[in-house]
């Protein structure tokens, strides 16, 4: 799951040509299928490793090539 919610934190801040995200951990997990304390809990893993930094309603992509090293091991 964290490869997944890597490459969509990509992807978003591609398509909408931003390092910055306003968007809430309930609307990434309905995105990805999956419970938002699951999403918490992972944007919290990645904020402790300097990947991402999550304020109330945002999130910051601090790390791209960490995040796409995440994103490549999901998609093998």
């Amino acid at each position: 799951m964290d490869g997944r919610l890597a490459a969509f934190l990509l992807e978003e801040c591609r398509l909408n040509d931003t390092m910055e995200l306003s968007i809430t951990h309930e609307q990434i997990a309905r995105h990805l299928g999956t419970a938002r304390e699951v999403v918490t809990r992972l944007l919290r893993l990645f904020q402790g490793e300097s990947l991402v930094k999550i304020t109330r309603g945002t999130v910051e992509l601090l790390d791209e090539k960490g995040l796409e090293v995440l994103a490549a091991h999901s998609l093998r």
